[in-house]
């Protein structure tokens, strides 16, 4: 008996750029230290490696094709030297230089509904309602799969993974962009199996054994079905991952605190930007804008592309305002010769809180910023913190938290895909090490993170936040209180404004019982403070874009709130130290302080 088995699928396509080239073996990289410090001959080189000198000249010859090795002629015939762009290239720590040929290639393929493989479209076929209809109303036996309970994952990561197993063919090949432009995805057909007296035939070799069994299991059931119902049965979204922490090296100095410090860093990233820089500001102004668009105009100039997001919508009048706002900006750029084509103003809310900037650099690989100051509608007179990410693996979990932001619309957003390629590539150099140990927080890792941070505080703990909201208590409060309760603790949280159904006397109120639980609520006076963060003891520190008294993130969107928990020697005293020259309300005895 012959039998037919429809599995709905997703067909994906688009057109993506390769890669193509040979990577550096180690042999090179072992030739290139060789002749870093003196020049040496080829005999001299297959001597010392112990290799045939066939391979020493053919390594000689593709370094030399890349301007990292030169010839130094000498009495004794020729030798060779690495360059000063290979001595560099080598000393840096970094890969060798990769010098790709980049080609163009269509790619499809399918995922299918019921356990999550994924196939080039070629291998398999595709039917559509009606074919399949047709089929079955000229005699043919027609089993559609009916899936329940989930289904593969779509997100732009999820993809862009299955088209990178598929479009690069072997080692010497990676994708380097997606055409976004180019990029459609179908949910309404079927990859149909012929399965013969209990045989499937048309199954790609790739397929699992959960596929293959519920394809046979389809075909045995009794003549005459025409639906089978089956749960998912493939690998699911884990967004609820715990934070990566690197080691590495951190200058104290990469805590900017202050307002004017941030238009300084902001400056100073524009200044360094080689080729890219992308923003996310929660809220907009033209006016701001218009501030800094010397600044960006130069960076264009240099040939350096912007892209600038936002995420105000916190209610519809706060979005239609910034939303307002970034058709004005869009506008000044349209009309502003050396900006049309470089900057692109994003006209839709992202919903995210967060505040990040990315920026790569000529020397310094790609820096980040990431912290509580709106870049592009800040008028740089509160107190903000930004920390400034420097390692090339903690940068790259920024580029995937962007990446995660603005990925909703599968391979069609160009910029998820440049950051998760970005990441890719940033993750690939070593690891350098170091005393500091650094992760990147997102979503409610920040309540887990106050919470260890309450529990483990031994002689300080302080939170800072602009608003004082109705949440204060379990986001801040209790945790404070915890700390301040164990002897020899000092604990404080710190705010600017109350918010909500909260009013100044709701404050006082609330500072009046905690201080006999060991915890001093205090508000700013004359200067205000819009960063957010915890600091406890002497070694950590964590900056971020949540409200810890005022705000709780969001369990399904976990990109709206983006922070960065720092542990470094002296890390946290620092920051304090220059916080209480700002704020002497951190220093007040808990019986003196205030809540209004």
């Amino acid at each position: 008996m012959t039998v037919l088995i429809a599995v709905p699928v997703f067909r994906v396509g688009c057109k993506v750029g390769i890669d193509r080239g040979r990577a550096w073996s180690v042999i090179d990289e072992v030739v290139l230290w060789a002749i870093t410090r003196q020049s040496k001959s080829i005999t001299a080189l297959a001597a010392e490696a112990d290799l045939p000198s066939q391979i020493i000249v053919a390594s000689i010859a593709r370094l030399m094709r890349f301007r990292l090795v030169e010839v130094t002629p000498n009495e004794n015939g020729v030798a060779f030297r690495a360059s000063d762009y290979g001595f560099k290239a080598v000393s840096s720590g970094n890969p060798l230089p990769f010098f790709p040929k980049r080609i163009s290639r269509r790619v499809s393929f399918v995922i299918e509904w019921a356990t999550g493989d994924f196939f080039p479209t070629r291998q398999i076929r595709l039917v559509n309602p009606y074919k399949l209809e047709e089929a079955r109303r000229a005699g043919a036996e027609v089993r559609v799969v009916i899936v329940a309970g989930g289904g593969p994952s779509m997100s732009h990561e999820a993809n862009l993974n299955r088209l990178s197993d598929i479009a690069a063919r072997g080692w010497d090949e990676q994708v380097a962009l997606v055409d976004g432009r180019t990029a459609t995805m179908r949910d309404d057909e079927y990859m149909v199996l012929r399965v013969i007296d209990g045989i499937p035939q048309g199954l790609p070799d790739s397929a699992g054994l959960e596929l293959r069994r519920l394809v046979e299991e389809a075909a045995a059931l009794p003549r005459g079905t025409t639906q089978v119902p089956v749960t998912y049965a493939g690998p699911r979204d884990e967004l609820d991952q715990e934070p990566t922490t690197h080691a590495c090296v951190f200058d104290p100095g990469d805590v900017v605190i202050g307002g004017s410090a941030q238009r300084a860093c902001l400056e100073g990233l524009l200044a360094k930007a080689h080729r890219r820089v992308i923003v996310h500001s929660t809220f907009l102004d033209s006016a701001r804008f218009g501030e800094l668009s010397d600044l960006i105009r130069a960076a264009c100039v240099r040939g350096v592309t912007f892209d600038l997001l936002w995420g105000a919508e916190k209610d519809e009048e706060t979005e239609r305002r910034n939303a307002a706002t970034a058709s004005q900006i869009a506008k000044v750029v349209r009309e502003d010769r050396e900006m049309r084509g470089r900057f692109r103003m994003h006209m839709r809310t992202t919903g995210s809180h967060a505040k990040l900037i990315l920026v790569d650099t000529a020397e310094d690989g790609w820096i980040a910023g990431v912290g509580s100051c709106n870049w592009f509608s800040a008028p740089f007179q509160s107190v903000e913190l930004t920390v400034v990410l420097r390692d090339q693996h903690a940068v790259a979990d920024v580029a995937v938290a962007v990446q995660r932001l603005v990925g909703r619309r599968g391979l069609a957003d160009d910029i998820a895909t440049e950051m998760a390629i970005t990441a890719r590539d940033l993750r690939r150099g070593p690891a350098p090490g170091g005393s500091a140990r650094i992760a990147v927080v997102v979503g409610d890792h920040h309540d887990r993170l106050i919470r260890v941070a309450s529990s483990a505080a031994q002689r300080k703990f302080v939170v800072g936040s602009n608003r004082l909201g109705s949440t204060a208590r379990p986001g801040a409060l209790m945790q404070g209180e915890v700390a301040g309760g164990r002897p020899g603790v000092t604990a404080t949280v710190l705010y600017t404004q109350t918010t909500g159904p909260l009013k100044n006397r709701h404050a006082r109120a609330l500072a009046e019982e905690a201080r006999p639980n060991g915890l001093t609520l205090t508000k700013t006076k004359k200067i205000p403070l819009h960063g957010k963060f915890v600091a406890w003891d002497e070694d950590d520190l964590v900056v971020t874009s949540l409200n810890w008294a005022s705000a709780s993130a969001d369990l399904d969107f976990p990109w709206g709130e983006i922070g960065v928990h720092v542990h470094a020697p002296g890390v946290a005293s620092n920051a304090l130290a220059r916080l209480e020259a700002i704020f002497p309300e951190l220093t007040a005895a808990p019986a003196a302080a205030e809540a209004s």
